[in-house]
C-alpha cells in the first residue's frame, strides 16, 4: 500500500529518534557500566592489597582461623564483597560468607575438652584446629570440579605473581561479580591468594532504573515528536501539494494557476520557479496564437485573392480548348492546364474551408437541427460510387436506424463524405468500406468508417489531422494525390459539434475512424418533439 509523503516523513523520523535514544542509552549504559566496573576493580584490588599483610600474619602465625574468618566477614561488610582465601596448593582455607562457621567456632567445645566460651581456644596447635562444616563443604565443592576450573586458572594467574580483574558468572552466588584476585605473601612466591567477589545484583537494579528512565523519557519524546513532525511534515506536504495541482491545471492549459509562496527555502524557489513558468508558457502560447491568427488570416486571403486568377486561367483555358481541333497537339497541353487548375480550385476551396472552420466557435444552437444520420449515409454512398467502382470497392453498410444527430447538415455531410473518400483514396482494389453507427446505453452514438487498406504507421497517427501532412506509405500505394486538408476539415467539424474523433490502425489489416458524438447531441428513437 502506497503511504503518503506526510507518512513515510513522520515514520522516519520516528525512527530517528528511536534509534537514537537507543543509541544513547546503550552507550550511555556502557559508559556507565565500564566506569563503575573500574572503580570497584580498583577498590577492590587496593583493599585486596591492603588485607594481604593481615591475612599472612593470620595465616603464618595465628594458629586460630577463628580469628581469620572475623576479620574476613569484618572487611566483606566493609567493602560489600564476598572473600575466599586460598593457600599456594590451591585449598580454601576460609571464606568470609560462611557465617555458620564463625558461630560454630563460637560455641562448638575446643580440643581441651572445655566447653566453649564464645571464642575458641587460641591456645590450640594449629593442626589440632576443627574444620568447620561450611568451609568444608565449599573446599569440596571446589575440589569436586564444580567451579575448579575457572578458580584454578585464576589461582594459577595468581600465583604467577599477577593480579585477576574480570567480570564473570559465578557458580556459587549464582550471579554475575566483579572477581579481583590479588597474592600474599612473597610477591615472587605467594603464600596464597585472596579472591574477592562483589555481586552485581544492586548494579543491576540501577541499570533496570537506567533502563526504565530512558523508556519512559523515549515514549514522551515519541510523543512529543509525532506531534512536531506531523507539524513539520504539513508544512512540507502543503505546499507540494499545491504545486501538484498547479502544474496539473498549467498541463490542462490554465496558465493563470499560480502556487502561493511563503518564505526562502528550496521549497519556495520551487515554488516561484513553477509560476515563472507558468508566466513564460503563457506569454509563449499567447505569442503562438497570435502567430497563428496571422498566418490563418494570410491563408484565407491569398486563398481568396487566388480564386479569381484561377478563375480567369481556367475560363480563358477553356476558350483556347474549345477553339483547337482535337488533333491540334497544342490541346494536350490545354487539358494539363485543366487539370492543374482544378486541382488548385480544390486546394484553394479545402483551405477556405479550413480557415473558416478554424476562425469559428463551437456551433450554436439556432444554427444545429436534428439530422438523420442513416439516410445522410446512404446519399454519400451513392455519390462515392462513382469512385469506388473503378476500383472495385465494395461500400458496406451496417447502421442504427432512426437516431438523428443535432448538428450542422452541411458540415456532417461533408464529415462523412471526407472520411468516405479518404478510406476509398487508400484502399486497394477488390477491397471493401463499411460504414457503421451504434447507439450506446449512455446516449452517445458512434460513427465509424473502416476500411481494410495498408493501415497507417503508428508513429504517423498523432499527425494525421494536421493540415498537409501525408503518410508517405498509404499514398505510394494510391492512385491519386490529395491536398492533404480533408483530414484536418473533418477535425474541425467534428470539435465545432463538441464530437471526438479517433483512429484505430494496424498496417496491413486497415484502419477504423470513429467519431464519438456525445448524449445531449443524440437525439434517439421515439424522442422527436
Amino acid at each position: 500500500m502506497n503511504k503518503s509523503l506526510s507518512t513515510r516523513l513522520m515514520y522516519s523520523f520516528m525512527a530517528i529518534i528511536v534509534i537514537v535514544v537507543v543509541g544513547i542509552t546503550a552507550g550511555t549504559s556502557y559508559l556507565i557500566a565500564d566506569y563503575f566496573f573500574k572503580i570497584k576493580e580498583d577498590e577492590l584490588a587496593q583493599k585486596g592489597h591492603e588485607m594481604a599483610d593481615t591475612v599472612e600474619y593470620f595465616v603464618t602465625k595465628d594458629n586460630n582461623r577463628y580469628t581469620l574468618m572475623r576479620y574476613l566477614i569484618a572487611v566483606d561488610r566493609l567493602v560489600g564483597a564476598r572473600i575466599w582465601l586460598f593457600d599456594d596448593d590451591y585449598n580454601l582455607l576460609a571464606a568470609s560468607n560462611i557465617a555458620a562457621d564463625v558461630d560454630a567456632a563460637g560455641k562448638t567445645p575446643a580440643a581441651s575438652g572445655r566447653v566453649g566460651t564464645g571464642k575458641p581456644d587460641v591456645s590450640i596447635p594449629a593442626d589440632r584446629i576443627p574444620v568447620y562444616e561450611y568451609t568444608t563443604r565449599l573446599a569440596e565443592e571446589i575440589k569436586s570440579g564444580q567451579v575448579s576450573r575457572n578458580v584454578n586458572n585464576i589461582l594459577k594467574d595468581i600465583y604467577r605473581g599477577g593480579s585477576v580483574r574480570s567480570q564473570i558468572y559465578h557458580p556459587y552466588f549464582k550471579q554475575q561479580v566483579i572477581l579481583v584476585g590479588v597474592p600474599y605473601g612473597d610477591k615472587e612466591h605467594p603464600r596464597g591468594a585472596i579472591l574477592m567477589a562483589e555481586p552485581l545484583s544492586g548494579f543491576g537494579g540501577f541499570l533496570r532504573s537506567v533502563y526504565i528512565f530512558t523508556i519512559i523519557v523515549g515514549i514522551l519524546a515519541l510523543i512529543l515528536s509525532l506531534f512536531m513532525v506531523r507539524r513539520l511534515s504539513r508544512q512540507v506536504v502543503k505546499p507540494l501539494v499545491s504545486m501538484k495541482d498547479a502544474t496539473i491545471a498549467i498541463a490542462n492549459g490554465n496558465y493563470s494557476r499560480r502556487v502561493e509562496v511563503e518564505g526562502e527555502d528550496e521549497v519556495a524557489e520551487l515554488g516561484n520557479a513553477i509560476n515563472h513558468l507558468s508566466t513564460e508558457l503563457s506569454n509563449y502560447l499567447g505569442k503562438l496564437a497570435r502567430m497563428e491568427k496571422i498566418r490563418r488570416d494570410f491563408v484565407a486571403n491569398v486563398s481568396h485573392e487566388l480564386r479569381t486568377p484561377i478563375t480567369i486561367i481556367r475560363g480563358y483555358n477553356d476558350i483556347v480548348s474549345d477553339s483547337m481541333e482535337e488533333e491540334d497537339p497544342n490541346k494536350r497541353y490545354c487539358n494539363l492546364i485543366d487539370s492543374e487548375t482544378t486541382r488548385l480550385e480544390r486546394l484553394v476551396r479545402g483551405l477556405l474551408d479550413i480557415s473558416r472552420l478554424q476562425s469559428a466557435d463551437k456551433l450554436k444552437v439556432s444554427d444545429m437541427e436534428p439530422l438523420p444520420v442513416s439516410d445522410i449515409i446512404r446519399n454519400v454512398v451513392e455519390k462515392l460510387k462513382v469512385k469506388a467502382e473503378p476500383k472495385h470497392i465494395t461500400l458496406m453498410l451496417q447502421l442504427e436506424e432512426g437516431v438523428q444527430v443535432m448538428g450542422n447538415g452541411d458540415q456532417i455531410v461533408q464529415l462523412i463524405l471526407l472520411l468516405g473518400d479518404n478510406a476509398i483514396k487508400y484502399s486497394p482494389e477488390g477491397s471493401y468500406v463499411r460504414y457503421e453507427t451504434k447507439l450506446y446505453n449512455n446516449g452517445s452514438f458512434e460513427l465509424s468508417v473502416v476500411d481494410n487498406g495498408p493501415g497507417i504507421p503508428e508513429e504517423d497517427i498523432p499527425f494525421i489531422f494536421e493540415r498537409f501532412y501525408k503518410v508517405d506509405k498509404s499514398h505510394a500505394q494510391s492512385s491519386s494525390k490529395g491536398t492533404g486538408l480533408g483530414l484536418a476539415i473533418a477535425k474541425e467539424i467534428v470539435r465545432m459539434h463538441d464530437a471526438h474523433i479517433e483512429v484505430f490502425s494496424q498496417l496491413g489489416a486497415g484502419t477504423r475512424f470513429v467519431v464519438t458524438f456525445p448524449a445531449v447531441s443524440v437525439v434517439r428513437p421515439g424522442e422527436e418533439s
